[in-house]
């Protein structure tokens, strides 16, 4: 593996969506920086939620549970920095309404889920390390 990979220029203009149902996230999404492509241990991508999508239930917690969640991604530290639209973030201790300009980190070892409140579609960037992929 190069351990000096180059620099990368995306124009997320041009990026294309993998659709809900093929998506892990069960909601549009576009990863954008990923190991396999860029040797990098952090996972960049978008995603596209319009009004009323919900995600599923993600975990990052140690070990999965199927009771808890329907995707583990393993203990990984993960941002979402909200470009447009409103967002509520429902995790085991809580609830976050998010809107344009907001940003969230999430710790590893926490549940949690996304769902668009609002009546426009939204659009986020995330990051995640170590890096899925």
């Amino acid at each position: 593996m190069d351990r000096n990979p180059r620099p990368v220029h995306v124009k997320v203009a041009e990026l294309t969506p993998v659709d809900a149902g093929s998506a892990p996230t069960k909601v549009r999404i576009n990863r954008i920086i990923t190991r396999a492509e860029h040797q990098s241990e952090l996972t960049q991508g978008v995603c596209w939620m319009d009004p009323g999508e919900q995600t599923n239930r993600w975990s990052s917690r140690e070990s999965f549970d199927p009771a808890e969640a329907d995707h583990w991604y393993g203990p990984v530290d993960e941002t979402y920095y909200i470009i447009r639209g409103r967002l509520r973030l429902t995790w085991d201790e809580g609830v976050f309404d998010l809107g344009p300009d907001d940003t969230v980190y999430l710790a590893p070892g926490w549940t949690y889920h996304l769902e668009n409140v609002g009546d426009e579609p939204a659009f986020f960037v995330y990051n995640m390390t170590p890096a899925q992929e």
